[in-house]
């Protein structure tokens, strides 16, 4: 019989403690800066005129957007696009039925890396609103 642990723990259905000791431990800083992060950017009013992405840095790259409606506003979609007004970066995103989760089905390959500009978030209307996620990588 082995003495063999797991990094993961079975009983739990997650890896147990010394497998996240031994992560912390040896991964170097490039592979934990380059970990997928989120941003989740509220549209609570106004957001056919915009609403910044504030925490996505400068040079990250846009891997995935979600669109969490939060109202049901009839045929309202939301999208990703290069600060105020420029270049759309994602298709538009069903944001119209309360709770129906709308994913981006295309990313721009020449916009998805984030300028200076930044990012906003733009919906067809106002009455548009819901939590838009947007996934990237540094």
């Amino acid at each position: 019989m082995s003495n063999y642990k797991s990094a993961y723990d079975e009983s739990s259905g997650s890896p147990n403690l010394e497998a996240v000791q031994y992560t912390q431990e040896n991964w170097g800083k490039n592979e934990i800066v380059s970990a997928l992060r989120v941003e989740k950017v509220s549209v609570t009013a106004s957001g056919s005129s915009g609403v910044e992405a504030t925490t996505i840095p400068v040079g990250a790259e846009i891997m995935d957007v979600v669109v969490h409606p939060t109202v049901n506003s009839g045929g309202g979609t939301a999208k990703i696009s290069v600060g105020n007004g420029g270049a759309d970066v994602t298709n538009a995103i069903p944001c119209a039925v309360e709770d129906t989760i709308g994913r981006a089905t295309s990313i721009d390959q020449t916009y998805k890396i984030v300028t200076t500009d930044g990012i906003d978030v733009i919906t067809n209307d106002d009455a548009d609103k819901g939590d838009v996620y947007i996934y990237y990588k540094k």
